[in-house]
């Protein structure tokens, strides 16, 4: 009675080790998907009440962020075209596709903002500087809480109207499609 109490013992100690050792082993890369809301805007005189919903890829190494995308598009009929210049948003008018990014990365060594540049343009897209949008972005109180003065802040353009979707692929990480 003794030994098969010390046998359940320890079988249950190693079964506890084995389910902890797996558990503890988070050194896989991952990507994750998610969504940056800023809420309500303003610029100069005008204010409006409505949701600028971004689709975010963060690409991680355990738990540590080691790249970070956030790209959207801002409707016609969207306030937050207030904070492009006349020129901005007449240069994003011209796009059959533009879209608003954001990026970053924690070592440009381990991931550099090349890879990301030559998946755009791959995908057809050209950057477009958004100086005066950056700057209403960034003083947002959501920029400010979500750390998002780190990154950086462009617009890309698509002239041909194809159906490629993005498809973004950085060495050691599974591939993602962005439509």
């Amino acid at each position: 009675m003794k030994k098969s109490y010390i046998f359940t013992r320890i079988a249950l100690i190693v079964s506890l080790m084995t389910l902890l050792g797996s558990c503890a082993n988070l050194s896989k890369n991952s990507v994750k998907e998610g969504e940056l809301v800023v809420r309500n805007g303003v610029a100069g005189t005008q204010k409006w009440n409505e949701n600028l919903s971004l689709k975010r890829v963060s690409w991680l190494h355990e738990l540590t962020l080691q790249f970070d995308l956030i790209i959207g598009n801002i409707s016609p009929q969207s306030g937050f075209n207030f904070w492009f210049s006349k020129e901005e948003l007449a240069d994003a008018n011209k796009c059959t596709d533009f879209r608003v990014v954001l990026a970053y990365s924690q070592d440009t060594k381990i991931i550099p903002y090349s890879y990301l540049n030559e998946q755009l343009e791959q995908a057809g897209y050209k950057k477009m500087d958004l100086i005066h949008f950056k700057k209403q972005f960034l003083q947002h109180p959501d920029a400010e809480m979500n750390s998002l003065r780190l990154y950086q802040v462009y617009g890309i353009c698509r002239s041909e109207n194809l159906d490629k979707p993005l498809i973004f692929n950085f060495p050691g990480f599974s591939e993602k499609s962005l439509n």
